[in-house]
């Protein structure tokens, strides 16, 4: 029986994606969390944050000086962790350090091919690789929340690459992620709508949110979308996991948008030119710029 957190979630301040202002970041949370989570709920809460945290452990991997802030490992976790993979390759019977034991085995597999090859392999075509792991390993996890959270998250990123990938006549197929029939649809169909406006109920209103001229407007629907997508998918969860997961992730919407400086409007515009001139990774695919403290 999964447990529940009565008095955890009892104590827990309402928040609004109007929010100007938060009691507690979600760095500042996560201690509190993990000291009255079991070990398997706090694993899923750090699930959260994995894609980032890839993409952080890739930083390291290609020596570039960029982090992703969404991520909670620290660059010197993901050296050691490289580090870990090196000497494993000249001693398979290396055991695994207990700071590495939560990753997914597909992250460890995964890098050790990369790390066996004479040179490593182009970022991008690795990150696209790590992702879909990812996505598929979710899409099998027993948590709901991480798995129904997940799902949206993938819906979201490839149909924003199609819409994305068709308006600017630039191949998007092989960076779609998954093999079901959303992604068939996406990467197939000649349709204005990919086939999708009946099948896929979140289809239409993503494409409302990105049909507005305004790209900082656009990013902002989006997570104001997910943040009334956690209210409807937890309205029965009281005092479960996937209360406390979602309540976390509206808490890191908002805080990403106080955490936002006044340059973002520039930022997200030169990110956005720098990704279609650099990779496909496609327009809305960006991440907000954040006042590093």
């Amino acid at each position: 029986m999964a447990k529940e957190y009565y008095y955890l979630i009892a104590g827990l301040p309402n928040i609004s994606l109007d929010d100007t202002k938060i009691a507690v970041r979600p760095e500042q949370f996560r201690p509190e969390l993990k000291e009255h989570l079991s070990a398997k709920d706090y694993s899923n809460l750090e699930l959260l944050h994995l894609p980032s945290d890839i993409q952080n452990l890739l930083y390291v991997l290609y020596k570039e000086d960029k982090r992703d802030s969404e991520g909670i490992y620290s660059h010197e976790y993901w050296q050691g962790f490289i580090d870990y993979l090196r000497d494993k390759l000249d001693s398979s019977n290396l055991a695994c350090p207990d700071d590495y034991k939560t990753l997914p085995e597909f992250v460890g597999a995964t890098m050790l091919r990369a790390l066996q090859l004479e040179e490593l392999p182009n970022k991008e075509s690795l990150n696209q690789e790590l992702l879909s792991l990812f996505f598929n390993f979710v899409a099998k996890h027993k948590n709901p929340f991480i798995k129904a959270w997940f799902e949206l998250d993938r819906n979201i990123r490839n149909i924003l690459s199609a819409v994305n990938g068709r308006n600017h006549k630039i191949p998007y197929a092989q960076y779609l992620i998954g093999d079901d029939d959303v992604t068939f649809q996406l990467s197939s169909s000649h349709a204005a709508d990919f086939g999708l406006g009946k099948e896929l109920p979140i289809f239409d209103s993503i494409m409302r949110i990105w049909e507005q001229n305004d790209i900082l407007h656009r990013e902002r629907g989006y997570d104001v979308y997910k943040g009334k997508w956690i209210d409807e998918q937890n309205f029965f969860e009281y005092f479960t996991i996937d209360r406390i997961l979602g309540y976390y992730s509206k808490l890191r919407i908002i805080d990403r948008w106080i955490r936002a400086d006044a340059e973002l409007g520039r930022q997200v515009f030169q990110d956005t030119i720098d990704r279609l001139e650099h990779s496909f990774s496609f327009p809305e695919d960006f991440n907000i710029k954040i006042k590093q403290k």
